[in-house]
């Protein structure tokens, strides 16, 4: 009797324990991503702002202050403030010079900067669309991720600066939302030229092109430019994966709240988890967090494994799920809807793809009711079309249209020539041209960059973007 006792108070004291621990991580996620949080958050920023007396420390606090603002009276204050300490001056000069020094002392005082700086001088994942011409045609690098474009910035003395912005627009392809404002202005400071910028979400467009009248946002995601050639999407009755989720095991991609719902729903379902490992989360980690839930199917981890790996399961699902509330653009979400899975996202995720989401590709899921609304959009998937929608509005080629003209355009304005268009790019899974013949034609200008800064251009650039 006595043995059976403390089994149960055992038990009981593990599912006590697991309760706590569930309920617990749905209380500090919903703390970390209530906007009330990140206002306040904002506001503790300015705050300290007034008590530094060291202008890159005050530029990097108001740069944050910035990034965390969710209403617009915050924002406003903000870039007031930023200007009347000169720091984010409209025109080019020495004021506007100054400034860009401050903000590149302002753009290390990040830990994440830093080591990432130290890792390595080069620049990856870029791509150079358009080559420098005659008569002052100037050239068009795209350079992804925020790390890159410091790397850029920070590696280019004067003289190499000033003859790169003499040839060349830089496009400006985050990789979170939002973005790095320090970054955004230390570049946009250090040349009289306008820059673009490819944000990670449409609802960040009119916060960039607030923060500096030279910021342009380009009509498209970073990721847009996904080739449909890579995906044979099989037919409805030929999917054997009742849900899909593709993400690292990051603890921003929210693993614990698809637990959750699976725990409500029948146990025969088919779920494959594709992943890789982040620190201190693994597929073991994973894997024990959905027995905390009580998963009742039987998952399938698959991890690390080639990008035509992941596609050829993507094409076999019927639906995709992305749990993330707030990230970049999420290029996984898009090669979903292009292997032809119907798309499920929460409706309040600040996630770029979310805007892709309509009645032909997918779900909205409502936070209260995943479960219900994750069987709804089963049931549904097979009367959608995710891949016929993608293929006709953000293909590599109609984003290539789209950008093309938008440049062409904005070049035109400013009465500058346009004699030749941009190469179509290819994000596989980092940017890549698209046709070889673009590339070999490209080679002399990557030749020419290597040559004028080898530290910041490695002369395999063109070839391995995406190491």
């Amino acid at each position: 009797m006595l043995i059976i006792v403390q089994t149960v108070d055992s038990n009981l004291m593990i599912n006590a324990r697991a309760c706590f621990s569930r309920l617990k991580r749905g209380v500090m996620d919903s703390a970390r991503h209530a906007r009330l949080t990140r206002e306040l958050a904002g506001w503790a920023h300015l705050i300290q702002s007034a008590f530094v007396h060291d202008d890159a420390e005050r530029a990097y606090r108001l740069s944050r202050a910035y990034t965390f603002a969710e209403f617009p009276a915050l924002q406003q204050l903000v870039l007031r403030r930023l200007r009347r300490l000169d720091y984010l001056p409209t025109s080019y000069g020495p004021g506007s010079i100054h400034a860009a020094t401050v903000w590149r002392r302002a753009s290390i005082m990040s830990k994440r900067n830093v080591e990432r700086l130290a890792q390595d001088s080069h620049i990856s994942r870029s791509i150079v669309l358009k080559r420098p011409g005659a008569e002052g045609e100037r050239g068009v690098l795209l350079i992804t991720f925020e790390y890159n474009w410091l790397r850029l910035m920070m590696g280019l003395d004067d003289s190499a600066w000033t003859h790169f912005d003499q040839h060349y627009d830089l496009i400006l392809s985050a990789s979170w939302s939002p973005t790095d404002y320090a970054a955004l202005a230390m570049i946009v400071c250090s040349t009289p030229r306008k820059v673009y910028v490819q944000t990670c979400n449409y609802d960040e467009i009119a916060r960039i092109e607030a923060f500096h009248p030279r910021l342009r946002c380009l009509p498209t995601l970073p990721c847009d430019w996904i080739n449909p050639a890579n995906f044979t999407p099989l037919s409805s009755d030929q999917r054997d994966i009742d849900f899909l989720m593709v993400s690292n095991w990051g603890e921003f991609k929210r693993h614990w709240e698809l637990f959750r719902a699976l725990a409500r729903m029948p146990s025969n379902l088919k779920i494959v988890l594709i992943g890789q490992p982040e620190p201190g989360r693994s597929q073991e980690y994973i894997a024990k967090l959905a027995s905390e839930y009580g998963v009742p199917q039987k998952l399938q981890f698959v991890e690390s494994v080639p990008i035509q790996t992941v596609a050829s399961f993507q094409c076999r699902a019927k639906v995709s799920v992305i749990m993330s509330l707030r990230e970049g653009c999420c290029v996984a979400a898009v090669e979903s809807l292009f292997a032809g899975c119907a798309l499920a996202m929460r409706e309040d995720a600040h996630v770029g793809p979310l805007a892709y989401v309509n009645a032909k590709t997918g779900r909205r899921l409502r936070p209260r009711f995943v479960a219900q609304d994750l069987m709804a959009l089963h049931a549904q998937a097979s009367e959608m079309d995710p891949s016929g929608w993608a293929r006709k509005n953000i293909s590599m080629t109609e984003s290539w249209k789209r950008v093309n003209a938008f440049l062409k355009r904005e070049t035109q304005e400013d009465q500058r020539p346009w004699t030749e268009d941009i190469c179509m790019p290819e994000w596989h899974p980092h940017p890549t041209f698209a046709n070889a013949e673009e590339s070999d034609i490209m080679k002399p200008a990557y030749e020419r960059l290597q040559a004028l800064a080898p530290s910041v251009f490695p002369s395999d650039l063109r070839h391995t973007s995406w190491r």
